[in-house]
């Protein structure tokens, strides 16, 4: 089965009709809370505010709970990391080896494990809630240049394409007997050969054929502006959306710094 490289799951709900340029900011200033409170609370809360919007934004409990699969492995290695080798002055609670694990290597695993899976749901709630398109267009309103924005998303747009061809030319060899599941890596290399050369003329072809239809678009022309067929426009929620991100990230700021 090929990887799903497009997180959008697409729905009706409020946070799928926000502006992009919003999300954004919420995830900035998500990233921004998570790093700038030095306990693990902010990551908890983070966690459990993100966990709350995916529910609301009706995406699929399997779709984060693969999320957590796919960080698990990473969380527990850098927790294990750091309560090895952070040390510091605090108790220690056993020794392994030469490695005194103390409680403040432990908290600072645990603060940076919790920080880590907070900003993996920050940023799989923007991507699920936010298509690869409207996305680009935010970046580009932002001020990014239109060439930089393409580029983008034509790489978002033929990342699952040429994943699903590779498992289409992949199958179609091993019905024709190509046996991959070589011993070595080596003889394994070798085996992948002829899906290789496959994917590789398949990807001329459809480069050759990308030039073709962004020249017939006048791409790089001078003097030529660009316009879109929904432009993003800033509506009544996506204003008070904002509003209520920003009052809540002043007021944690001062409560911090106080």
């Amino acid at each position: 089965m090929a990887p799903n490289f497009n997180l959008y799951v697409p729905r009706n709900s409020w946070q799928h009709r926000l502006d992009p340029r919003v999300k954004l900011a919420f995830v900035v200033a998500a990233t921004v809370l998570v790093f700038l409170w030095t306990t693990a609370w902010a990551g908890v809360a983070i966690l459990a505010l993100s966990t709350l919007l995916s529910w609301l934004a009706q995406i699929p409990a399997s779709r984060t709970a693969g999320i957590w699969r796919t960080m698990a492995p990473l969380i527990l290695l850098v927790f294990v990391l750091t309560a090895l080798f952070a040390g510091g002055d605090s108790k220690t609670v056993f020794v392994i080896g030469p490695l005194p694990v103390t409680i403040g290597g432990i908290s600072q695993g645990a603060l940076l494990a919790i920080r880590l899976m907070s900003l993996a749901l920050v940023y799989f709630l923007w991507l699920a809630t936010t298509d690869q398109s409207r996305m680009v267009q935010g970046f580009v309103a932002l001020g990014m240049p239109y060439e930089w924005g393409l580029t983008i998303s034509l790489a978002l747009r033929y990342l699952p394409v040429f994943s699903g061809l590779f498992e289409q030319v992949r199958e179609a060899q091993e019905a024709r007997g190509l046996n991959l599941q070589q011993r070595t890596f080596t003889q394994r290399l070798v085996a992948y050969r002829p899906v290789l050369i496959a994917m590789l003329i398949s990807a001329l072809r459809n480069s050759e054929r990308l030039g073709w239809a962004l020249e017939s678009r006048a791409l790089g022309a001078q003097g030529v502006k660009r316009t879109v067929f929904r432009p993003l426009r800033m509506r009544r929620d996506d204003w008070i959306a904002l509003s209520v991100l920003a009052l809540a990230l002043v007021g944690i700021v001062l409560a911090r710094i106080l």
